[in-house]
């Protein structure tokens, strides 16, 4: 199975690589609202949002090297640089008000943006909504999916769900799919959080109520990374709630982005 490399360079890719739907729209005033993706997850997932989000936000997949609209690019180093590369690109529109969000390794990958952003002095998002994951500083079980053969990580998948039985059992997907999955593992799996300041904004939690790769009581420790609130919500569902509970979810962003919007910032 053939596995992009690594990139092994220092140099950034243009902003535009980043957020493959093109600039955002800078004449409008809704907030913009980044997505991270899950492990095998692209920005098409997110982008499907839109429709039902078009009048609350305007939804920004954003779209790391080797997936999606970037497939066949060398995989990047590690989190960290994937998070100060996205942090990069996402502070040019930092002068409207907007959120980050991301689900599973997409949560890590967005608190490591945000706190990217706070580094480059950015106006910082209205709000951090983190899925599907408890926080990286957590001393829970490390695992080493992303070591393990093609047949563990297809177990894997299939125990998670999210990913269609026709994918699992379609060798020419997967000969697309699993590199990417396997490189995604790694990321998340390799990174270490680093020690620092408490974040400014506001911190929102969710996660399928039968997720229990996630319990609550690791959720809850999402508040020791922010100064400002953090709460925590419930979804019926597991871990890919965010397909079987879509509209429940989309319906706390609308109310979460219009709270915001009322407290802190005035759009002129």
């Amino acid at each position: 199975m053939n596995t992009p490399a690594l990139s092994t360079t220092s140099r950034r890719a243009a902003p535009s690589l980043w957020l493959p739907d093109g600039s955002p729209q800078t004449d409008s005033v809704l907030p913009r609202l980044f997505c991270f993706s899950y492990a095998g997850g692209t920005s098409e997932a997110y982008r499907q949002w839109q429709p039902d989000l078009r009048e609350h936000c305007l939804v920004c997949p954003v779209e790391l090297p080797g997936r999606g609209a970037r497939f066949g690019e060398p995989f990047i180093e590690s989190l960290a640089e994937a998070a100060a590369q996205a942090a990069e690109a996402i502070a040019a529109y930092a002068d409207r008000p907007y959120a980050l969000f991301g689900h599973s390794l997409g949560s890590v990958t967005a608190l490591e943006t945000a706190r990217g952003l706070e580094r480059l002095k950015a106006p910082p998002p209205l709000r951090l909504i983190v899925s599907g994951r408890y926080p990286p500083h957590v001393a829970a079980a490390r695992k080493n999916l992303h070591r393990l053969d093609d047949a563990a990580i297809v177990k894997e998948l299939r125990r998670l769900g999210g990913t269609p039985e026709d994918v699992l059992v379609n060798s020419d997907f997967l000969d697309m799919l699993l590199p990417i999955v396997r490189d995604d593992f790694r990321l998340l799996e390799t990174h270490s959080s680093p020690d620092g300041p408490q974040l400014p904004m506001p911190v929102s939690v969710c996660c399928g109520r039968n997720d229990h790769d996630s319990p609550p009581h690791l959720l809850q420790r999402w508040a020791e990374i922010t100064e400002n609130a953090c709460d925590l919500t419930l979804f019926p569902g597991g871990h890919f709630y965010i397909q079987d509970r879509k509209n429940d979810l989309l319906s706390h962003l609308k109310n979460l982005l219009a709270d915001d919007l009322d407290a802190s910032w005035t759009i002129q």
